[in-house]
């Protein structure tokens, strides 16, 4: 169906290739997960079916494709950047109207996609009353409407909410599966797709590393320094706790249930978790409310809490119930109907420049904060802020601490989404400010490169710094001194995450879900260790 054969591409605008002799064959009906480190060329392989999407020049081989441009579709990791009407109905009819269809088919094509993806009830909401897994479930409807031959994914649950990613994921399977359309599916994690895919592919610097049925696959990773963090919790914590050649991957939950509980005698639950020390109060929020219309719901309702000096906060939550908006409250962004935000015992006053000085916010788009050509210029500019007299070396020097050299002269503009997260976390560092605000910071980037992430926040914390951050990562959030999670504009009471995770049935941990039977507080595959 689809045959890359030597293919080698480059962009436009650089002299790197961005795939280097690849040879790839998907046939019908596969379902390919492809991952691999960010920058590696996930990306720039998928939009090679499309040819829309692709804005270079192939170096030398062959791509060829039994499918027509128009039977691709293609959905992207930015949920709201991929409807262009006002809601569902007309962005479907948009669609089939440009396709040469007639009012009569347009309207029995709606009907029936709505019916498949139940979704009848959001045909006629606004994009801002939809919240960001209905969105991105109308994408794939949309997607979807013409019969396309091929799906082609990259990365669309990096902005979805955990209940929200599975049910996208069962959506896509279940196409695949009835429809028998042929996916492509560019993730970071195998924490809830793997069961789903036919094939696992890796590529490595714009090359095809490792091309496998799963079961293969997952156990060659294994072996992998590198590779194996990519691994799901559950199958990481089978293959270091019992590593049994003949035990078929990738392990349900249940599956490693009864595993760990045949096994009970021979593990045991190692805690991991963080003192807290009782230190001062640097930023309380105080009764917060706000609301973006006089009629409309209140988004942040009576909020109220205190972060001190030198622990991290961690929000978890549902898609659009204002974990974002909170945070633009908390920085003055928005500015609150009612309630104050105090720092350092004083309370921002409106208008006031003191709070930009000492908080930085990460937003979901890293990109607002780039102003340089270059990765070199984005630094350069940042360390001239506090030291006007910094030298080129000494900017070399940071850019290589963080590993960020080989891209110093690259516009930030041109780097993959998880490069760019990566950047804007750097740039937020160098202004070390008191408080930083990190706002789904892990979307794009691998499982390495968030070990790398958490490093450096446990370095910014011993400094004295207080982290708040929203994420639909879950693992993620484990690493965090408290978790809370946010809903109809309010907060729970934040915990340490041993005891907010287990006794959650959805919002918990793969690991949890598992193991509870038998070691209720393990929440990562560290947690547990053969004795």
């Amino acid at each position: 169906m689809v045959h890359f054969e030597n293919y080698s591409f480059k962009y436009a605008n650089s002299q790197k290739l961005s795939l280097n002799n690849v040879n790839l064959r998907i046939n019908k009906g596969d379902f390919l997960l492809l991952i691999g480190k960010t920058g590696s060329g996930k990306s720039t392989l998928l939009k090679q079916l499309k040819s829309g999407l692709v804005v270079g020049n192939v170096v030398k081989g062959n791509l060829s494709c039994q499918v027509e441009d128009k039977n691709v579709a293609y959905i992207s990791q930015f949920v709201d950047n991929q409807m262009i009407t006002e809601c569902a109905r007309d962005e479907f009819n948009f669609i089939l109207e440009n396709m040469g269809y007639s009012i009569d088919e347009r309207h029995m094509k709606i009907a029936e996609v709505a019916s498949y993806f139940g979704i009848i009830d959001l045909l006629d909401l606004t994009e801002q009353e939809l919240s960001g897994g209905q969105k991105q479930l109308i994408n794939l409807a949309a997607a979807l409407i013409t019969s396309p031959d091929i799906l082609l994914l990259d990365e669309p649950t990096s902005q979805l909410d955990p209940i929200s990613a599975e049910k996208l994921i069962q959506m896509i399977h279940k196409v695949n599966l009835e429809l028998n359309i042929t996916v492509v599916l560019v993730e970071h994690s195998l924490e809830r797709n793997i069961f789903y895919a036919s094939r696992l592919a890796i590529i490595e610097d714009g090359s095809i590393l490792l091309d496998d049925n799963v079961n293969s696959a997952l156990k060659k990773m294994f072996k992998d320094d590198f590779y194996k963090n990519y691994l799901s919790q559950i199958d990481r914590a089978y293959l270091e706790l019992l590593d049994n050649d003949s035990v078929s991957l990738p392990l349900s939950n249940s599956q490693f249930s009864q595993v760990l509980m045949k096994h009970e005698n021979e593990i045991h639950y190692i805690d991991n978790s963080k003192n807290v020390l009782d230190t001062e109060n640097v930023l309380e929020a105080k009764n917060l409310s706000f609301r973006f219309g006089f009629e409309s719901r209140k988004i942040v309702d009576k909020v109220s809490f205190k972060l001190k000096r030198g622990i991290s906060y961690c929000l978890v939550g549902p898609n659009g119930v204002g974990k974002s908006t909170l945070i633009k409250v908390i920085s003055q962004q928005l500015k609150q109907q009612s309630g104050k935000v105090i720092l350092n015992g004083k309370t921002v006053k409106n208008k006031s420049n003191d709070i930009y000085k000492k908080l930085f916010v990460l937003p979901q788009n890293p990109a607002l904060l780039f102003i340089a050509d270059t990765v070199f210029g984005e630094i350069e500019f940042q360390l001239k802020q506090h030291n006007p007299e910094i030298t080129s070396q000494q900017v070399d020097l940071i850019l290589m601490q963080y590993g960020l050299l080989k891209l110093k002269d690259v516009s930030p503009y041109d780097l993959s989404g998880g490069q760019q997260e990566f950047l804007a976390l750097i740039i937020g560092l160098i202004k070390n400010p008191e408080v930083l605000f990190l706002d789904e910071p892990t979307k794009g980037l691998d499982p390495n490169m968030i070990l790398k992430l958490n490093e450096l926040l446990d370095d910014y914390l011993a400094t004295g710094g207080v982290l708040f951050c929203n994420s639909h990562d879950l693992v993620f959030a484990t690493r965090f001194n408290y978790v809370s999670m946010m809903f109809d504009g309010t907060l729970s009471e934040f915990k340490k995450p041993v005891d907010f995770f287990k006794d959650k049935f959805f919002y918990t941990t793969e690991i949890n879900k598992a193991s509870r039977d038998s070691f209720p507080d393990a929440l990562t595959w560290d947690n547990l260790k053969k004795i």
